[in-house]
């Protein structure tokens, strides 16, 4: 049996070695709360974020309210600097707070007075329809009652005097401010003069008429309510086609055109689906503006709206124009667009040179080298000289086209000259054989040919007319004619062979 080291040192009653100390193992760690065990076992402690973002949240501390001291207060008698009288009066402040103004003096402002002098009166202020006593009982109840208007217009009674609208009294009280303070003498500067005049301005005719049009408003009927609600929508749903139609023609322009377009580029407009009905307006009216983007409906008909006027220049800006060499050009026409004005890009004048056609291309360069002209690049491109050579360009190419005409009539002549002159072979033949034995029988075989003759003939007639068909096929006829009118001789050698 083995024995270790422990037991012998047991036996000889010796202490034991510290050379191995026994480790100690760590406490395992504290789950934390609001984490299921099986979660903390997978995750561990090293994650102390996703711990902390799933426990439990605690609860904010309620503040202590004692941990300041107690607070005294006392009931403390004040005056109202706003008032004229000797009014006092208390209220609880902080015993530690010193005297002071009342806070809410400061919120008494008082109005300007103004008053008038009888020669005032009689140059600036006369009216027809007030006078200057009850003028005066107006500016008494205005600065008694602090410009409150409904309450003057309720307290206003001037005895054996009209009765007077609230506008009325706002107009006249209002106007006479206004004179006075033009003609008096003003010691600051003349932009706090026309604030101050500013202030008092007032517009009688389009107050009543903004009170009429909220009447108007306040006695609408159901029907009525619904009516304008559904054309509300119709407008919305009209101006979203328009928009959905412009947007559209603009993509098309870009497409064919591209940057020569000169469109600028489309913005997304977000067209979800809305509620069209009279409670999802009424539920917006109570907050932002009401902007309703409704499906477009089918429809074929284009409004171009009016063509745009040119203004005829002035005197004045033509001579500015002569004077500092300005040209100014129209812009650029052919698009169906005529709501706006078409964009033109800065380009320069020697770039939109006209081009002669392809087919026609070679030819006009060669006649223009003949003439030693190059029109590929001018050397001194100015409007004087793009002119003339666009009027060159639009001269030569009528000239090749006046040619290409001509060299067809000359063909045409020479075909037509060719087949003249086969005619008048034909007869010429037909005049030698006419005392032939069988001269009534070849008489008839000729008419025969010559129908048929003329048949081919009129063929090739109708195909010159048209065009279409080449030199070839003129030759070909030709050569068939010949050899049809060639049958009438060879018939009539044999029947003489056969006599």
């Amino acid at each position: 049996m083995a024995l270790s080291a422990s037991d012998i040192r047991s036996a000889l009653s010796l202490p034991q070695s510290s050379s191995h100390p026994r480790r100690s193992h760590p406490a395992p760690a504290k789950k934390p709360d609001g984490i299921s065990r099986e979660l903390y076992s997978l995750i561990g402690p090293s994650a102390p974020s996703l711990a902390a973002h799933l426990a439990k949240p605690r609860l904010k501390q309620k503040p202590s309210f004692g941990a300041g001291g107690t607070v005294k207060w006392e009931h403390r008698p004040f005056r109202n600097t706003a008032r004229e009288d000797a009014l006092q009066l208390s209220h609880w402040v902080k015993l530690v707070d010193p005297d002071r103004e009342y806070p809410f003096a400061k919120y008494n402002v008082q109005p300007k007075p103004y008053n008038y002098s009888q020669d005032e009166y009689t140059r600036l202020l006369d009216d027809n329809e007030w006078t200057k006593e009850e003028t005066d009982y107006l500016f008494k109840i205005v600065q008694e009652y602090d410009l409150r208007w409904y309450v003057i217009h309720d307290r206003y009674d001037y005895p054996d005097g009209p009765v007077r609208a609230i506008e009325d009294l706002k107009d006249r009280y209002y106007s006479v401010c206004r004179k006075l303070i033009r003609n008096r003498p003003w010691a600051g500067d003349e932009s706090a003069k026309s604030q101050l005049l500013n202030s008092y301005q007032f517009d009688k005719e389009r107050e009543k008429m903004r009170k009429n049009y909220i009447a108007s408003l306040e006695d609408r009927t159901s029907e009525e309510i619904a009516e304008e609600e559904a054309l509300f929508i119709e407008l919305k749903r009209l101006d979203q086609n328009e928009r959905k139609f412009r947007k559209e023609r603009d993509e098309l322009l870009r497409t064919l055109l591209g940057v020569d377009s000169g469109l600028p580029d489309i913005a997304v407009e977000e067209d979800g689906p809305s509620a069209l009905s009279i409670e999802g307006i009424k539920k917006k009216k109570k907050g932002a503006a009401i902007d309703i983007d409704l499906p477009p409906t089918p429809s074929n008909i284009i409004q171009l709206g009016l063509p745009i006027t040119k203004k005829a220049p002035s005197a004045a800006s033509a001579l500015y124009d002569a004077q500092h060499c300005i040209v100014r050009v129209e812009p650029p026409t052919g698009s169906t667009n005529t709501t706006k004005i078409i964009h033109a890009p800065v380009h320069l004048r020697s770039f939109k040179l006209p081009v002669p056609k392809a087919t026609i291309a070679p030819k006009v360069a060669q006649a223009l080298v003949e003439l030693g002209i190059t029109y590929t690049r001018l050397v001194m491109p100015t409007r004087e000289n793009c002119s003339q050579l666009e009027s060159l360009l639009d001269a030569t190419t009528a000239l090749i086209e006046t040619k290409k005409v001509v060299d067809r009539v000359d063909q045409d002549i020479r075909v037509l000259k060719a087949r003249l002159g086969i005619r008048e072979s034909e007869s010429a033949d037909r005049d030698g054989k006419e005392s032939t034995p069988m001269d009534v029988d070849e008489s008839k075989e000729d008419k025969d040919a010559e129908g048929e003759v003329e048949g081919r003939a009129e063929s090739i007639v109708s195909a010159r007319s048209g065009r279409s068909r080449k030199q070839s096929r003129r030759s070909m006829s030709v050569s068939s004619i010949d050899t049809s009118a060639s049958l009438p001789t060879r018939t009539g050698t044999k029947r003489q062979k056969r006599g």
